[in-house]
């Protein structure tokens, strides 16, 4: 019997960030778990780690929409987004990123995002995550949101100067 995947924020964001778990989306037919929410509401942190793949551009979006209603507490000015793990890419939001889930996170109080990408791999782009990430990266000139490879580095960047 195959051991029950783990569904916590992965270790070296709960030990950097002192994040705690929010919220866990499942999809598909077989309910699989695809993203993880975390927060630290003492430094105004969310975070957003995606293991395996979603199934739908619907799936993908509700975890952004779901991050963007966070923001709009008012509690939170900092955003991570932990892609290493991901294995679906998103090109067909890219834009909607950039254009829409972007400014409504800045509308609503968004400091800084960090996005930790994953190796390039040349991977198709349905499961080139790296491209998808680089794409939306591109059209986001604001300053706001930089990619890293590593989650040191990304959090000096986050809460730095």
């Amino acid at each position: 019997m195959a051991a029950a995947p783990d569904l916590r924020t992965r270790n070296d964001i709960r030990v950097e960030f002192s994040v705690e778990d929010l919220r866990v989306f499942r999809g598909g037919k077989t309910n699989q778990p695809y993203a993880i929410v975390g927060h630290n509401p003492y430094s105004g942190l969310l975070t957003d780690a995606w293991v395996g793949g979603f199934d739908t551009e619907q799936e993908f979006r509700a975890v952004l929409e779901f991050i963007i209603e966070q923001f709009e507490t008012g509690g939170y000015s900092y955003w991570l987004v932990d892609l290493r793990h991901l294995n679906t890419g998103f090109f067909h939001s890219d834009t909607w990123l950039a254009e829409t889930a972007f400014p409504k996170a800045i509308e609503a109080g968004l400091v800084r995002e960090a996005v930790v990408l994953p190796p390039y791999r040349g991977a198709p782009p349905d499961y080139d995550v790296f491209g998808s990430a680089s794409a939306a990266l591109r059209k986001i000139t604001d300053g706001r949101v930089r990619g890293f490879t590593d989650i040191a580095e990304a959090r000096k960047w986050l809460f730095g100067a």
